[in-house]
Parts: C-alpha cells; sequence; structure tokens
C-alpha cells in the first residue's frame, strides 16, 4: 500500500477547533484536508521550508543576475 493513500480519521473534535482550522486554512488558501496535513507534518518535524531557502539561496549565490532581473525576481516572489 502507498503511503501517501494513508486515511486518517480524528475522533472527538469540537466545533471550536474545527472553525479554527478551516478559518486558518481558509487564510492560508487551503483546503482543510492540506492544512491540517501541514500542520502535522510541522508538528512532527517534518518541514522542508528551511532546506528549499538553503537551496534557493546556493543557486542565487551560483548564479549571478542583473540589477533589472534581480529587481524583477523579488517583485515576483513578494507576491506569493
Amino acid at each position: 500500500m502507498n503511503d501517501t493513500t494513508l486515511q486518517l480519521t480524528i475522533r472527538g473534535l469540537d466545533p471550536k477547533t474545527k472553525n479554527a482550522l478551516i478559518k486558518k486554512a481558509n487564510q492560508q488558501g487551503l483546503s482543510l484536508n492540506r492544512y491540517v496535513l501541514k500542520t502535522l507534518q510541522n508538528s512532527a518535524g517534518i518541514d522542508d521550508s528551511e532546506k528549499r531557502y538553503r537551496d534557493l539561496k546556493q543557486f542565487l549565490n551560483k548564479h549571478s543576475m542583473q540589477q533589472a532581473d534581480k529587481k524583477a525576481f523579488d517583485q515576483a516572489i513578494a507576491c506569493r
């Protein structure tokens, strides 16, 4: 069985917690399932954002950009 197909049921979820999770998911533009999955991964110490940051920093250090390109890049990632 593929690990990504595992389904998990959470019992005893009170309305206050459910509503808070839905609100947070909506604020981040994620489905409730995706938000809860990311939250579980983060709380379990499975967060690859630092690795992605290091990889991007390494890439940018190895590849020089002209000033106009840097400005366009900064503006593009600021929109996220």
